[in-house]
């Protein structure tokens, strides 16, 4: 069978260096889990940080290491790349990679600073027949599908609302919980937001999601680090509870009766969000079926795009007097950076 080619853009933590933390299980980074899947083979590696780029050539065995990434693409035959910057050179790095010839990006979140960014990485892969996938984690682990599966089935009855607790940076980490809340619910309708931290490059934020499904969601993003619940789903007959611990704890309720979530098969043990190692091996893996049978990602540019206006709309809404912001939004220019335009990780190689 086909092994793929693979060229990664930034050699930072997601991209290597989570290995080096004894406390993860491994793989837990985009090189090591194309290194641990015997179809996919690093090639070549671009990071400005001579010290990064050396030790992850060394770790990985990669003779193509490249200060510019743009040189990379342009000299390397790939198949797939991976971005594992922060988001402000998202925009150019995908559509280059769309432009060279490669056949996949996997892209890390937040996927862009703007919706018009956003919508051109779409485009300019959808053109090339480029497929692109965000890692959005929780959309391959066996336990989120579960929920999905448990609310689509109506195990709890019809999915009226939902709670979200959590505190972080909207965009940063925020982006992950919000593209759960559409995994679950659909497509907002409309949203409120309410901002802390405003002068942060990547602000906090509690507010109001409405899903075209008519189910309400009320969000905690603002305060408090011990939050007890991540998400609590409230159906018409009962509800499931992910409680924000590690690993975490999913529990079903029906009526007033707690019962047995189900076991998750040993084959996906591993593979878990916050235990076991990481589910970027199963997203490498579902990459490489979907370009033997020309499939998309679970985790779709589109998908990306959309959890990306979930985190601006509470930033419009902020901007609006914290007023009523629908679906689609007009808004394509407001912009969330994460990191200032001449952020240096200070990650390195132990």
């Amino acid at each position: 069978m086909k092994v793929y080619t693979v060229g990664v853009i930034g050699c930072g933590r997601i991209a290597s260096l989570l290995e080096q933390e004894t406390h993860r299980g491994n793989p837990n980074t985009h090189a090591g889990c194309y290194d641990y899947y015997h179809r996919t083979r690093i090639v070549a590696a671009a990071d400005m940080s001579d010290q990064r780029r050396q030790a992850f050539g060394s770790r990985w065995g990669v003779s193509g290491l490249y200060k510019d990434w743009q040189e990379m693409l342009d000299v390397e035959d790939l198949d797939i790349v991976s971005v594992c910057t922060y988001p402000i050179p998202h925009r150019d790095m995908v559509v280059a990679a769309a432009q060279s010839g490669v056949k996949a990006i996997f892209c890390e979140k937040a996927m862009a600073t703007v919706l018009g960014q956003a919508d051109e990485m779409i485009d300019i892969c959808q053109k090339n027949n480029v497929k692109l996938s965000i890692n959005h984690g929780r959309r391959w682990d066996w336990q989120y599908r579960k929920v999905k599966e448990l609310i689509d089935q109506e195990y709890i009855g019809v999915l009226q609302s939902m709670t979200l607790h959590f505190s972080a940076g909207l965009a940063n980490n925020g982006t992950h919980y919000f593209d759960m809340l559409r995994f679950f619910a659909g497509n907002v309708q409309w949203a409120v937001g309410c901002l802390v931290d405003k002068d942060s490059l990547d602000p906090r934020g509690s507010g109001y999601f409405h899903f075209k499904n008519d189910v309400q969601c009320i969000v905690n993003g603002s305060f408090g680090a011990g939050a007890q619940h991540l998400f609590e789903l409230i159906g018409s007959k009962g509800r499931i509870v992910v409680t924000n611990t590690r690993p975490p704890q999913f529990k079903i309720y029906v009526g007033d009766k707690e019962e047995l979530f189900p076991d998750m098969p040993k084959d996906q043990e591993i593979n878990t969000f916050g235990s076991g190692r990481c589910v970027i091996p199963l997203s490498v893996v579902e990459i490489v079926n979907g370009l033997d049978l020309d499939q998309d990602s679970i985790s779709t540019g589109h998908d990306g795009r959309a959890a990306l206006e979930m985190v601006l709309s509470f930033h419009e809404s902020e901007r609006l007097g914290n007023s009523r912001v629908d679906f689609p939004m007009q808004n394509r220019d407001i912009c969330v950076l994460v990191r200032n335009e001449d952020f240096i990780s200070s990650a390195v190689p132990e």
